[in-house]
């Protein structure tokens, strides 16, 4: 540094053929501030201010110290970079301007004054740089087959240097020992690759400076079909519509069709209809199967090939019976509950003598509101013992079926009985509604 400024502090005096006046050090030039240190982003401008007071007969130059030019003189700009320039007033202020500042432009400036020692000031700038992805050194897409090794590479430029990181494109963990969604480093290794580890990834390159850029390098892994079946026996009846299923793998992308009980290709029609839905090395085959017929009991195969070979997957085909109609047919517990709560037969059909006997259960229960009627406790008391409606048991112990009048005349209280017993006509007349209703 000292080397540095004593060659631009020379060049200075060599270049400066004005006498220097001479002046007490109270009356010398002063610097007001020092000359900031600053960070610019290349390709913006840069200001590097220096305020000098007192200069009176003296003069200010700019040098560029690690190049030991000469940038400006008093008012005069000496270097022929058009993109330099100097600002200045009132003979104090004495601005370097850099106009869309490059990476040649990082480095120490100094502002001096030719006194004697000369005086000065000087202040470093930094010029920082956006990433950049160096593409002739970074991996580009590829294509493996599965079980090698595979070294995926990204190296970028900027300033400060740029970090690194891998991640994959649809945020899924990369497939490591220890699964992990980003990978720091230049260099990602994926040792003996599988299918699984397939797809896009991206290298990004950030270093605080936006914006932060990446690389996208698309692996391919390439295997040989292979072949799944989730169900390998249906069965089915005739008439029936069924679908049976495939799952198959493959890369480079597989040909992929049915095969019917004799072997030969089916192809899409009124009773047959291939489904195929696909990933990027994923097929999920569907065959569906309108109405099956005798010819459709058998063995039906699911085809997949590419350039690696092929496999196929069997789904056999057996008849079954078909469902039988449950109309008018019951359960042994539905039998059972028929039978014996209404009378019916065997098949669930009701016969004249259960309909006759359902009447009478669902007249019976009408019937029990009145075998007590609002009353009958009045017209016992005043009919005294005489009247009992249940002959020869207790009145809780007995109750009449329905279509069975009481017998009135066993208990002294039937019509022929009435003549002699006196009652009131307010008590005849609740006698007379309950013998309607009885």
């Amino acid at each position: 540094m000292l080397l540095r400024n004593s060659a631009a502090l020379l060049i200075l005096a060599a270049v400066t053929l004005v006498p220097l006046p001479s002046f007490g050090e109270d009356f010398l030039p002063k610097f007001i501030e020092t000359v900031p240190n600053i960070t610019v982003t290349v390709g913006r401008d840069a200001l590097l201010p220096c305020t000098v007071e007192q200069l009176k007969g003296f003069k200010v130059a700019w040098v560029q110290v690690d190049t030991q030019t000469i940038l400006t003189i008093h008012k005069q700009v000496i270097t022929r970079n058009p993109r330099i320039a100097l600002l200045h007033n009132d003979h104090r202020t004495w601005h370097l301007e850099l106009k869309n500042v490059q990476e040649s432009d990082r480095g120490w400036y100094m502002c001096q004054v030719n006194t004697d020692p000369m005086v000065y000031q000087q202040g470093y700038v930094d010029v920082v740089v956006p990433p950049d992805i160096i593409d002739r050194e970074s991996s580009g897409d590829l294509t493996v087959r599965e079980g090698m090794d595979v070294t995926l590479t990204c190296r970028a430029k900027g300033h400060p240097p740029p970090n690194i990181a891998w991640r994959r494109e649809d945020n899924k963990n990369i497939v490591l020992d220890e699964g992990s969604r980003v990978v720091e480093g230049e260099k990602l290794v994926l040792k003996k690759v599988s299918r699984l580890q397939m797809g896009s990834y991206l290298c990004i390159a950030s270093n605080g400076i936006p914006p932060s850029v990446s690389k996208r390098t698309h692996l391919r892994v390439q295997f040989p079909p292979m072949a799944w079946v989730p169900q390998q026996l249906e069965g089915a009846y005739i008439g029936q519509e069924l679908t049976i299923e495939c799952h198959t793998e493959a890369y480079p992308k597989s040909i992929n069709y049915w095969t019917n009980t004799k072997g030969d290709m089916i192809v899409a029609g009124d009773r047959y209809e291939p489904i195929v839905a696909e990933t990027t090395y994923k097929v999920y085959m569907k065959l569906r199967i309108r109405q099956v017929q005798p010819q459709d009991f058998g063995t039906f195969k699911c085809v997949a090939k590419n350039s690696l070979g092929e496999t196929d997957g069997a789904i056999k085909v057996y008849e079954i019976e078909p469902p039988k109609s449950r109309t008018n047919v019951l359960t042994e517990k539905e039998i059972q509950v028929k039978g014996e709560g209404e009378g019916d037969d065997v098949r669930g059909e009701a016969t004249p003598t259960s309909n006759s006997a359902h009447h009478r259960d669902k007249d019976r229960k009408k019937f029990d509101k009145y075998l007590h009627p609002k009353g009958i406790n009045d017209l016992i008391d005043h009919l005294g013992k005489t009247y009992d409606p249940y002959p020869g048991t207790s009145r809780r112990d007995r109750q009449p079926s329905y279509g069975e009048q009481p017998d009135l005349s066993s208990t002294g209280c039937g019509p022929h009985h009435l003549a002699p017993v006196l009652v009131a006509p307010s008590l005849m007349a609740t006698t007379l509604a309950l013998l309607r209703h009885l």
